[in-house]
């Protein structure tokens, strides 16, 4: 296995997976399951569970309107603002959109009930679209990609996209703010980002962060489905760093080169500098940007560096100290 997914994972950086304790080069389906329930996750997640009587996320609705213009101004709210127009001989949707917003990411499901086009503006958001029924078609930047279920299709904020969809079509969508993302590959790459980040427009699912991602969006779905916010702060900042973590070692994008090279070591001060940081905030959630930030090294150094003076990752070091004093890991 090559390239930057298994770059990724040989370095450990999916703090979940940390927290699972595994000693395995890629996640497992076990592992899988271990990290789901480090985070408060069913711990069977079967992708089926997505398709009940009730919608994805209905307990997020966001619209049911059989009006074109009334669907074009739900869509701006969450995406950006669309040109809407029908296939030759329909002219009215049934469509039902549902989203559920964290801080910088947000997961959407939808259905327009019609065979539909849709052309989007460029935005400041990465998209993973997964269709569950029906199918359709991405166009962006040049490059088509066929919407069908276990597939996936990928598109960047740096341009616009159309789309085509069927009348049964059904979707699931991951967005995950660009600037956010940009600012984790700088955390996990330690070095900054001059140029936008550009993603290709499919996942390989050959690769481990790829397939997890698969199968761990259906299984957030179904988690959110029958939850109600506010969610725990800590809960939504460990599921959107293993989301943007997963994301960004799960597509071939222009720094992918930063993923595939050997971190340098950090040096004992700055693994000591990051054990003293986490020690004295272990009641918050400490991400991987104020761990880059405190000890001055990338992520990938500092995870490499911490486990084998320490003999356990940052994170393990974290969930120690939360058991130690009573609380969840």
């Amino acid at each position: 296995m090559s390239g930057p997914d298994a770059s990724c994972f040989r370095r450990r950086v999916v703090l979940h997976c940390a927290n699972a304790g595994s000693n395995r080069r890629y996640p497992s389906s076990l592992q899988l399951r271990r990290c789901a329930r480090s985070v408060g996750f069913p711990a069977e997640p079967v992708i089926a569970k997505v398709h009940t009587s009730l919608r994805p996320l209905d307990n997020f609705p966001l619209i049911r309107t059989r009006n074109a213009e009334e669907a074009r101004e739900a869509l701006a709210r969450i995406y950006v603002r669309p040109a809407l127009r029908f296939e030759r001989g329909c002219d009215e949707l049934d469509s039902a959109i549902n989203n559920c917003q964290l801080q910088h990411i947000g997961v959407a499901y939808g259905t327009f009930g019609a065979s539909v086009h849709l052309v989007f503006p460029e935005a400041g958001y990465f998209a993973l679209l997964f269709p569950i029924r029906g199918k359709g078609e991405i166009v962006s930047g040049g490059n088509s990609v066929p919407l069908t279920v276990g597939s996936s299709a990928t598109i960047s904020p740096h341009a616009g996209h159309k789309a085509s969809y069927s009348a049964d079509y059904q979707y699931l969508v991951l967005r995950i703010d660009a600037r956010a993302l940009t600012r984790k590959l700088e955390a996990i790459a330690g070095t900054a980002v001059s140029e936008p980040l550009r993603v290709a427009p499919r996942q390989d699912l050959r690769q481990p962060a790829a397939q997890m991602l698969q199968q761990y969006l259906p299984l957030l779905v179904d988690t959110l489905s029958a939850a109600h916010p506010p969610f725990p702060e800590w809960w939504t900042s460990q599921t959107e760093q293993l989301l943007m973590t997963l994301f960004l070692c799960g597509h071939w994008h222009n720094y992918s080169h930063l993923l595939e090279r050997e971190p340098p070591r950090a040096a004992p001060w700055q693994v000591q500098q990051a054990e003293d940081y986490i020690a004295a905030n272990w009641l918050r959630t400490i991400t991987l940007e104020e761990l880059a930030a405190v000890s001055g090294v990338s992520a990938f150094s500092l995870f490499r560096s911490f486990k084998k003076s320490r003999g356990y990752s940052p994170s393990e070091f974290l969930s120690q100290l939360r058991s130690k004093h009573g609380l969840a890991p």
